[in-house]
């Protein structure tokens, strides 16, 4: 774990370094090629995995209840923060025109 997180700080360093450099515009793209690469070979591994195939049906029920509970604690603790965040924006500026 500690050589992810050195990785990390150097990663950061780097592109602090090298913000003014132009290929560092292109990392969005490398980023969603690699995120596509990566969820590919996810996908080979689980289709060449018999266990997780013969067990799927168990197994996606619990992905899709997981996944509908993490959106929807998301959601709503977006909701929260954006009420507490900009409540207050909303009615300062109401204060200010009248």
């Amino acid at each position: 774990m500690l050589y992810l997180i050195l990785t990390l700080c150097a990663g950061i360093v780097a592109g602090w370094l090298s913000r003014r450099c132009k290929f560092v515009s292109f990392t969005g793209k490398a980023i969603s090629v690699t995120i596509c690469v990566m969820l590919f070979v996810m996908g080979v591994e689980i289709g060449a995995d018999e266990n997780v195939l013969r067990n799927l049906s168990g197994v996606g029920l619990q992905s899709l209840l997981l996944a509908f509970a993490g959106v929807a604690g998301s959601s709503v603790f977006v909701a929260v923060l954006y009420r507490i965040v900009f409540q207050g924006r909303h009615e300062s500026g109401k204060a200010q025109k009248n």
